[in-house]
């Protein structure tokens, strides 16, 4: 009898030790910001063998994997997750890296001639949009349009547009020559910049930071812009403090150039812990 609790303590504690052990860290995240992390995971892995595995799906079923699974060290996201996964107690600490905005994007060489928003309400030109009732981008577009002086809705009714939830759907169907122009997040756009070409929004049309009210993807209207990508670090992780190291090794500099590569703008200002501990900071920090 001895013997064998020997052997089961044995085991057990064998148990412990492979649970305990340091491995793969798990990091979900949403599918515009999944090349650029790709490259960062590469990077951390070459200078520390950390080694990052990247689970990558749209930002809100991310949350709801999270949250259903429990399982997983970090989690990236943009706007507006971040405030949702903390407050829903699934996250620790949490930090901004960056700021995306939105572009027109045409085909290679603009056979359309397409300058502007007035121009994708053209009768030649066919649109594709993310979904203004199931992302981030598309509940902005109501905002971009008015500010251009244009019924987004009215056109939405009146134009046969292309709507997918996903932004690197429709920037597929521009580049497949499946549509004419799209709306979708210049980090989006430069990841395509060989085959397609991306027209800037005037600044004016754009919503007023910390200004415009819109209503998000969860439904809350409230100020979402600027729109930030986000990282955190997940309650249910059981290691904390790789989490945290890899963190920090994406705030810093050295990932910063790598961000602003891909079409995030990246600042000190926009650089700042939002979250420690579960709690907001009320006086931003620059991460470290």
């Amino acid at each position: 009898m001895k013997k064998w609790m020997a052997v089961l303590l044995l085991a057990a504690l064998a148990g412990c030790t492979k649970k305990d052990a340091a491995g793969p860290l798990l990091c979900h995240v949403g599918g515009t910001m999944r090349p650029v992390f790709e490259k960062l995971a590469e990077l951390y892995q070459q200078e520390t063998g950390q080694e990052i595995e990247i689970n990558s799906a749209d930002s809100g079923e991310l949350l709801a994997h999270i949250e259903l699974q429990q399982q997983g060290d970090l989690y990236v996201c943009h706007d507006p997750f971040l405030d949702i996964i903390m407050k829903r107690g699934l996250a620790v600490d949490g930090w901004t890296l960056a700021e995306i905005s939105p572009v027109i994007i045409v085909q290679k060489g603009n056979p359309k001639k397409i300058h502007n928003l007035q121009d994708l309400a053209r009768a030649d030109v066919q649109l594709a949009v993310t979904d203004p009732n199931n992302s981030t981008l598309g509940h902005l577009l109501p905002t971009i349009f008015a500010k251009a002086g244009m019924d987004f809705d009215a056109l939405m009714k009146n134009k046969n547009i292309i709507v997918h939830r996903s932004g690197s759907y429709v920037a597929n169907l521009v580049q497949m020559k499946n549509a004419d122009a799209a709306l979708v997040w210049g980090a989006v756009a430069l990841l395509r910049a060989r085959d397609l070409d991306s027209i800037p929004i005037v600044p004016e049309y754009l919503p007023v930071p910390y200004v415009d009210a819109v209503t998000s993807a969860t439904g809350k209207t409230y100020k979402l812009t600027p729109v930030r990508v986000t990282i955190c670090s997940l309650r249910c992780s059981d290691q904390p403090k790789q989490a945290r190291a890899f963190m920090k090794f994406v705030a810093s500099d050295r990932a910063r150039k790598l961000l602003e590569e891909y079409g995030y703008r990246v600042s000190e200002q926009l650089r700042r812990q939002e979250y420690l501990n579960g709690r907001p900071l009320t006086t931003p920090k620059i991460a470290p």
